[in-house]
């Protein structure tokens, strides 16, 4: 971390260790203004999630991400009303890293990438550990290293040298495996964190975002454990065998300091389980979910452009609707999320792309969505579109890699008597008199009840 210190003559420096001169004018904010506002735009729970990035990241850096195993690594989080902390096997980071990465705020340049990284801004650990409290302690374990920070953020704001130090530092170690990785302790936390940490809700509502934003990773065999209890991962699956979900695949390339990096993209477009929450496009970057069943204009919802096929704004007779739009590049610098990964920078050429795709795509399902819907409201749930969906199959969505285009199902195959939907109203009292004297539980089976007798004495009457 950099910023004024003093030189060995008492002059002031400034972060490339210049001594300002006389007629100079410091700029250099102080650290509580800083803290204060490094902190103040960003959820608690995306700061817990974070945290839990830089785990993954670990785990990439020991296991190949693109065979998609982390069978035997651990993130473990525990929290209460009075500390924080998270651990994992995720074989830890050295000094190096520590000096010159991980405590700087924001990347430097020349700074080493691990492929495919979802922690890639360089701000979310910091972050979160003003954020949660006023004290912490790191500690990180590599295969030949061990070191330990520990810092009080009271006394440490209170000093001019914008720097953290080592409480211990081993080296030339052999670390056993098993204890290779890193833990983050933060104490004296913040009242308004304390009273969220401690409470259930928000326990329940941070466990359900990792469950989701982290499913793939738990889903290739990440074990991450929230106050004792392992999280599985979220569903996300599409209908397949006689409902062909669309899929499309392409490559954006992008050209940095003489470097070529592919972004390769890939959009999965189909129907699910009618079920509104759920319904929606799903946004992964390196297999990092940042957006979650997204119905709104960022993904094409409500949109309508000259460029693009009109798309409507979301209603529930879409509530089967799912769709992913996977983004992967070893430099994550080119993926089209933001700072937070709480959401996307639409300015990035490789989202503009995806989305005229998505849209044109989620137009094929959502025609074949109104269909259903047409056909429920004349026929009810017995159709032969909605047979043919209770028919289908279904498959998590990362398996469903071939191209193709949505292809909606054979009715043919499920065609049966034309059926109609009869509605009518009769006074309270006398349809629970016929609920009871039939033994049926609700007004629509006494309607169906009286149907079938009244077209039983016209067939008896023949």
């Amino acid at each position: 971390m950099q910023g004024e210190g003093v030189d060995g003559a008492g002059n002031k420096v400034d972060s490339t260790n210049q001594a300002l001169g006389p007629d100079a004018i410091d700029a250099m904010p102080t650290k509580a203004f800083f803290v204060d506002m490094l902190i103040r735009d960003i959820p608690l729970e995306r700061a817990v999630l974070d945290l839990v990035d830089n785990c993954i990241d670990g785990a990439k850096r020991l296991r190949d991400p693109e065979k998609r195993d982390f069978s035997g690594l651990w993130v473990k989080i525990t929290m209460t009303e009075s500390r924080f902390l998270i651990e994992d096997n995720c074989g830890g980071f050295d000094t190096e890293t520590a000096k010159n990465y991980a405590f700087r705020f924001g990347r430097p340049q020349g700074s080493k990438n691990t492929n495919y990284s979802i922690g890639q801004f360089g701000v979310g650990m910091k972050r979160a550990l003003f954020k949660f409290g006023r004290k912490f302690t790191l500690k990180s374990a590599t295969a030949g290293e061990r070191w330990e920070v520990d810092e009080d953020v009271d006394v440490w704001e209170t000093t001019t040298a914008w720097s953290f130090g080592f409480k211990q530092r081993q080296t030339g170690l052999t670390v056993p495996e098993e204890d290779r990785g890193t833990s983050v302790l933060v104490e004296r936390i913040r009242p308004e964190v304390g009273a969220k940490f401690g409470s259930t809700f928000f326990q329940r509502t941070l466990s359900e975002l990792i469950r989701v934003h982290q499913r793939q990773f738990i889903s290739r065999g990440l074990e991450i454990r929230f106050n004792g209890e392992a999280l599985s991962a979220t569903n996300l699956e599409l209908l397949v065998g006689n409902v062909v979900p669309a899929v499309e695949t392409f490559t954006h390339k992008v050209e940095e300091d003489d470097t070529v990096y592919d972004v390769d993209v890939r959009i999965v477009a189909g129907v699910g389980s009618s079920n509104p929450s759920t319904a929606g496009w799903y946004v992964v970057c390196n297999g990092r979910v940042v957006l979650a069943a997204d119905r709104s204009e960022v993904t094409g919802w409500g949109l309508a452009t000259e460029q693009v096929v009109a798309m409507p704004k979301f209603h529930n007779q879409f509530a089967r609707f799912r769709g992913v739009a996977y983004f992967d590049c070893t430099n994550a610098a080119h993926l089209p999320w933001n700072t937070t990964k709480t959401g996307l920078d639409a300015d990035i050429a490789v989202w503009r792309l995806a989305l005229q795709k998505m849209i044109i795509m989620a137009r094929s399902v959502i025609d074949f969505l109104n269909e259903v819907d047409r056909e429920q409201s004349e026929q009810g749930t017995d159709g032969p579109l909605q047979r043919a969906l209770t028919a289908a199959s279904s498959a998590q969505a990362e398996t469903i890699t071939s191209s193709s285009t949505f292809k909606a199902p054979d009715i043919a195959r499920y065609v049966g008597p034309r059926q109609v939907r009869i509605s009518y109203s009769r006074p309270a009292e006398r349809v629970d008199h016929l609920m009871s004297a039939y033994g049926v539980s609700s007004a629509k089976a006494v309607g169906e009840k009286t149907f079938d007798l009244a077209w039983q004495d016209e067939e008896d009457s023949k």
